[in-house]
Order: structure tokens, then C-alpha cells, then sequence
């Protein structure tokens, strides 16, 4: 019986993992999540959506309110002398 058990527990693990891979998901945690709760696990994992790196990587430049077009060359120096400027004053009231 324990036998049965333990091939039982380590299959649902198995499944979570793939289903995981599958998705872009972490494997091994869910070869845990399966291991420890079964079909609970599977089912959460299946009805997950895949995660595509790249999409997550431009909702989160949307999110910040970046463009999707790099600033030009006279963008960044103004920008940079903008931040140097701030950091002397910054040092400036800390020493002063």
C-alpha cells in the first residue's frame, strides 16, 4: 500500500513538473507542489496561463510608462547632465 502511495505522490509530482515546463513555469517547485498535494496542484497548474518572458519583460516597460522607442543622442546628455547636476547638489548638502 505504501508502495502505491509513494509511486502515486511522485507521478502527480511528475505531471505538475511537466504541465509546468510546458507553461514556462518553475519546475521544481511545482514537482513539490504536485508531490505534496496531488491533484489540487495539477488542477491549479493546468488552469494557470503560460508565462512568455518576453511579454511579461514589455508589461512591465508599459507599467513604468517607458516608450517603446529609445531617447536620442541629445536626449540622454541632456538627461545625464540633468542627473549630474542633482547628484553635485545632493553631495553638495550632505558635506555642507
Amino acid at each position: 500500500m505504501l508502495l502505491i502511495i509513494g509511486l502515486a505522490v511522485v507521478i502527480f509530482g511528475g505531471a505538475c513538473a511537466i504541465v509546468a515546463s510546458n507553461k514556462s513555469r518553475d519546475v521544481l517547485g511545482w514537482f513539490v507542489l504536485g508531490f505534496i498535494f496531488n491533484l489540487i496542484a495539477l488542477i491549479v497548474v493546468a488552469a494557470l496561463t503560460p508565462l512568455d518572458k518576453k511579454e511579461s519583460v514589455e508589461d512591465a516597460g508599459d507599467k513604468r510608462g517607458h516608450d517603446d522607442e529609445l531617447p536620442d543622442r541629445d536626449e540622454l546628455r541632456r538627461r545625464s547632465a540633468d542627473l549630474a547636476a542633482s547628484l553635485a547638489q545632493s553631495k553638495a548638502k550632505l558635506n555642507g
